[in-house]
């Protein structure tokens, strides 16, 4: 059960890279496909309201005809927007879902027919299934309340025409099927975990590091944060000495040593081979006070072997544009890899902060 709670937490608390994704969809070559899907099946609202209009049950009330008909205008604009126009960036896309549901919604309490307020229900969970994929746990929580709301609403006009038995389905379909978006996101998010996590030593791999550092630094931030670049010394000695085999052993070791000794809320990650790399949000003082506390944690002996850690450090300023910042993480690292190489040329066992463009970098202790 605590597992399961632990879950639950973790995902709720989970940001989501709505660029990320969109950039793995489009590196498929499938954007352009889901693009069409997701316009097309917007269709579907403003041709309920159409044959609502044209029907015979019609609403007899001029108003309600002429809010059917702006509804079915702005259903077709919203269709064409997802057909003729790129994919929408992330503050677009979650003005498109309150659009797209408020036009579902108004489009079922409009229409008289149980069969086209069934539909607008599946279409709110064809919205909560777009949500699920591509933005976060809270945007899911919003729209699900809100499709729970809508077919409670929906469901008081078949109450009073005592229609019990229609209104009863429609809540209690509507509160089975609300369940499928969350747990299709909590899939996501293994799956996206998984995919992001080094399988040897659990920490984060390199695509882990670019897209949690991408989340991160799009952030304002009261203080800078610190690229650490971490590269075992004459790891290739432990390789060829005693085996592949124990080599990984000391790899493991080490991940957990630095995920102990990094800050809490650190993101530790392993960059490649015997590389790491480690993001804190410190000034580049505090920072180096860190380097030298997982230079000296790395440096106790693993049984038998012992092995040290060379660190480049370099300083790096959020810009709070999330684009920029994935530009800037990149140019971060390469400072702090660079750092990395010369304290390997130094002997290794050491640290080295980047300079600035004007300023040389130096040697830590």
């Amino acid at each position: 059960m605590l597992g399961e709670l632990r879950l639950i937490r973790d995902w709720w608390r989970e940001d989501v890279d709505y660029r990320w994704v969109v950039d793995a969809i489009a590196t498929r070559s499938a954007l352009g496909a889901l693009k069409t899907a997701v316009g097309l099946c917007g269709l579907a609202a403003p041709i309920i309201a159409v044959l609502t209009v044209l029907s015979p049950t019609r609403p007899t009330d001029s108003v309600s005809c002429v809010l059917l008909w702006l509804l079915v205008g702005s259903g077709v604009a919203w269709c064409a927007r997802w057909l003729l126009r790129p994919w929408p960036g992330e503050t677009e896309s979650l003005v498109l879902i309150a659009v797209a549901d408020v036009c579902v919604t108004a489009v079922c309490a409009l229409s008289p027919g149980y069969v086209a307020r069934a539909v607008g229900m599946m279409m709110l969970l064809i919205i909560g299934i777009y949500v699920s994929a591509l933005h976060s746990p809270k945007v899911l929580a919003a729209q699900t309340a809100w499709s729970l709301l809508a077919a409670g609403l929906l469901a008081v006009p078949l109450l009073r025409s005592g229609d019990v038995s229609s209104a009863m389905i429609m809540i209690l379909g509507m509160a089975a099927a609300v369940i499928v978006p969350p747990g299709l996101q909590i899939c996501y998010s293994l799956l996206r975990n998984e995919m992001l996590c080094d399988p040897l030593t659990r920490l984060l791999s390199r695509r882990g590091l670019d897209y949690y550092s991408a989340i991160w630094f799009a952030r304002p931030a009261a203080s800078s944060s610190c690229v650490m670049m971490i590269d075992l010394d004459r790891f290739k000695v432990v390789n060829d000495t005693h085996g592949h085999a124990v080599g990984d052993e000391v790899l493991v070791a080490t991940a957990e040593r630095l995920r102990r000794a990094a800050p809490r809320g650190s993101i530790v990650s392993r960059f490649g081979g015997e590389e790491f790399a480690i993001v804190v949000r410190l000034p580049i003082d505090a920072a180096v006070a860190v380097a030298d506390e997982l230079r000296r944690a790395v440096a106790e002996p693993i049984g038998s072997i012992a092995v040290t850690a060379s660190i480049g450090l370099a300083a790096f300023a959020a810009p709070g544009d999330p684009a920029r910042a994935c530009e800037l993480v990149r140019q971060t690292i390469c400072a702090a890899d660079g750092a990395m190489y010369r304290a390997k040329q130094q002997g290794g066992n050491a640290i080295v902060v980047a300079g600035s463009v004007s300023e040389p970098a130096r040697q830590v202790g």
